[in-house]
């Protein structure tokens, strides 16, 4: 004779709950990594646009800042980037503290750049 198959409430609900736990710590990762995606776009679309070609430091700070702004980047200022010429590019480190628990966290690292004419 075969016994019952199948969870238990208590199986259930313990389930239940380390989904939930899971579902949480990846919602906070997740927002940092938008985060840096929407960096790297937006230092893209500075390095590559064409108005920009010729363009001084504070000039390309200042457009990189406008879209930060609408973007609302908190990780990062324009005066954080790092402007190099010939070919243009931006570049940025950070860190980015993701807590988790009460006195429980992670330290990311992010390395973003943008080259004129890049991907």
């Amino acid at each position: 004779m075969n016994g019952e198959r199948g969870f238990s409430y208590s199986g259930f609900l313990g389930a239940t709950i380390v989904l939930i736990v899971v579902a949480m710590l990846g919602y906070k990762f997740i927002v940092p990594y938008t985060e840096y995606r929407t960096i790297v776009n937006d230092m893209k679309e500075v390095v590559n646009n064409p108005d920009l070609a010729d363009a001084s430091g504070p000039e390309i700070r200042n457009a990189f800042a406008k879209k930060a702004l609408i973007d609302d980047i908190q990780s990062v200022s324009a005066e954080d980037l790092e402007i190099k010429k010939d070919p243009l590019s931006l570049h940025v480190k950070y860190e980015k503290k993701v807590p988790v628990f009460d006195g429980i966290g992670f330290y990311l690292d992010f390395d973003a750049e943008a080259v004129k004419g890049g991907h």
